[in-house]
């Protein structure tokens, strides 16, 4: 089993309006072909970005995965028309996990779980904090998740995923870090 980390740079200032027609028109489509773990913007650090996770079994799961959603004209023809013209740049990680939280191991095993469209009048944003660090020295309370990168951007790196919940504090993960941002998950993403 591997997490796919997919990083998208949106048009500054635009990062609202693609999570907009991502949660409200897209998140069914893709869902019912890929299996999504975490969806969140950033709040700190590379600005107008979005991170979203998904675990696959094996890479040949992954493939027919995304030959399933290029083949879907709900996606290709509904959402990737809107939604793709405010992305600027794309880039991905395949990472094995090497500590898991309890979160994590619910998330892995509802992992083919299709999520339902939300309203537009549904709050956008879960309520807590999370933390992305990259680099083996970060460590702190509340970790979700710890993976080392295999293929993609930065081979060999660690990335580890922390919760914050009210009264924690959320810069403690940052110490140690090459890179620590803060996040804000979707409603609708199974890790918040």
């Amino acid at each position: 089993m591997f997490h796919e980390l997919r990083v998208y740079d949106l048009v500054p200032g635009r990062a609202q309006d693609y999570l907009e027609i991502f949660r409200t028109e897209g998140v069914p489509h893709v869902t019912r072909h890929l299996p999504m773990a975490g969806y969140w913007l950033t709040d700190t650090g590379a600005l107008n970005r979005i991170y979203h996770l998904w675990i696959y079994a094996s890479l040949e799961e992954r493939a027919a995965a995304r030959v399933g959603l290029g083949g879907d004209r709900d996606w290709t023809q509904g959402f990737v028309p809107k939604g793709f013209p405010l992305i600027v740049r794309q880039e991905n990680m395949l990472m094995c996990c090497e500590q898991s939280s309890p979160l994590l191991d619910g998330v892995v095993a509802a992992r083919g779980t299709q999520h339902a469209a939300e309203n537009r009048d549904a709050p956008m944003f879960g309520d807590r904090l999370l933390s992305l660090t990259f680099g083996p020295g970060a460590s702190g309370e509340g970790l979700i998740g710890r993976w080392r990168v295999l293929s993609g951007a930065a081979p060999g790196a660690v990335v580890s995923l922390y919760g914050h919940d009210a009264g924690s504090d959320p810069f403690a993960c940052a110490e140690g870090a090459e890179r620590h941002e803060l996040l804000r998950p979707l409603s609708l993403s199974p890790l918040r």
